[in-house]
């Protein structure tokens, strides 16, 4: 895979308003799908379906953390780059504040009890 392929994968994998989102959350702090279902509150295998997609282009990561599986974004310097422009553009949208302020009081132990 080229260079430019590669990088059409990666803006494919996040041309998604939801997915946006959650590279957003993300780019906060690591999570796992019950608390971005929380903010979200679309169906569990819709977000599967986004994180998988982001996850195969490189995107986010994962690791398993106990029950959960945490997603985070990757470390690779061009993604980082991406999201960093992305945060700075979209910092004041409705959405995205009202999505960073809601991950605040979200913890994976209290998504764990409903």
């Amino acid at each position: 895979m080229t260079q430019l392929d590669s990088a059409v994968e990666i803006i494919k994998s996040i041309a998604d308003r939801n997915r946006m989102r959650i590279l957003l959350m993300l780019n906060k702090r690591p999570m796992c799908v019950c608390e971005l279902d929380a903010v979200l509150g679309i169906a569990l295998s819709t977000i599967s379906a986004h994180l998988k997609q982001m996850r195969s282009a490189g995107v986010i990561t994962s690791e398993k953390d106990g029950r959960w599986v945490i997603y985070r974004i990757s470390d690779d310097t061009s993604i980082r780059t991406i999201v960093s422009s992305l945060s700075g553009q979209l910092y004041d949208d409705t959405q995205v504040v009202e999505d960073l302020k809601m991950i605040d009081g979200i913890s994976r132990e209290e998504c764990a009890k409903k």
